[in-house]
């Protein structure tokens, strides 16, 4: 398995959640207080104050973002369009995510390659029996439940560069598994294993332009690491980390040559990786029909 050069640690204080890049900056949520923070690279990282924690996030086509809160997604806009902070008024609530049940909140999510939402919840009480479920939500069709298992937090989801295939981590973490998705329908198909991880938990992944799928692993005892997998299951390499609770990977940099993960126990950690280049987040359509 190929070896790289460990990457480079940024921001070694911030403690990070669910993490972009758009608009030539890193975003991301606080995993400490209930914030959306932004970084162009210099300075200080802006921080925007939420009512609740983000789980998730996802820009929209309009230039506002998608926000999910506990329970709720919610429309924001940035004052003036194209700042790295959000707008002084409450973000607009646009759907409620289970409200029926309230030992649940959102704990990720991603726009898929049709400009969906796609998100999943999480126990409250993580020794309860499972009852995370994964939903997809548009504006066309509101929140529309997916045929997935439920599990103790859902988490780890990302598509494939056509979006036919829709990943995901297992209960446990120690599983990428994968199924087929029609955005149209807000189906999947039969749910197979995509990668076994070991003694390792998965804290998120994304994709490459190639179909290569990237996962931050945790692993007790161990630092966190970036695997490379091929689309076919293959693991090809590992880089190191030196924050042991990576969480969603993401590239970023003007050519998407960039290769970071963030960390709930601190930093931006990010490395270029020749021949390697990234696809850029889905933007969710926000238009209402």
């Amino acid at each position: 398995m190929e070896q790289h050069a460990q990457p480079e640690t940024l921001l070694p204080n911030a403690l990070i959640g669910a993490l972009l890049w758009h608009d030539s900056c890193w975003w991301w949520s606080d995993a400490a207080t209930p914030a959306l923070k932004a970084w162009g690279g210099k300075g200080a990282p802006e921080n925007s104050r939420l009512p609740e924690h983000l789980a998730a996030f996802a820009f929209c086509r309009s230039g506002k973002l998608l926000l999910g809160l506990d329970k709720w997604l919610y429309l924001a806009e940035r004052t003036p369009p194209g700042a790295l902070k959000l707008a002084r008024r409450l973000p607009l609530a646009i759907a409620a995510v289970d409200p029926a049940e309230a030992r649940t909140r959102i704990n990720d999510g991603c726009a898929d390659r049709h400009g969906n939402f796609v998100l999943g919840t999480a126990n409250l009480n993580p020794d309860s029996p499972p009852i995370g479920s994964f939903y997809q939500f548009s504006r066309r069709f509101g929140l529309r439940r997916l045929a997935l298992p439920t599990v103790v937090a859902a988490h780890g989801i990302g598509f494939s560069p056509d979006g036919g295939t829709l990943y995901f981590a297992s209960g446990d973490g120690r599983e990428v598994l994968e199924t087929t998705y029609d955005p149209a329908r807000a189906e999947v198909g039969r749910i197979k294993r995509f990668a076994s991880l070991g003694d390792a938990r998965a804290g998120g992944l994304a994709l490459d332009a190639g179909g290569n799928v990237w996962i931050a692993l945790r692993e007790e005892g161990r630092r966190g690491r970036l695997a490379q997998f091929t689309a076919d299951g293959t693991q090809l390499r590992e880089l190191p980390l030196s924050a042991t609770q990576p969480s969603r990977p993401v590239f970023g940099g003007l050519g998407l040559e960039q290769l970071a993960a963030g960390a709930l126990d601190g930093g931006l950690h990010a490395i270029e990786i020749p021949g390697v280049q990234g696809l850029a987040p889905s933007l969710f359509d926000d238009a209402a029909d």
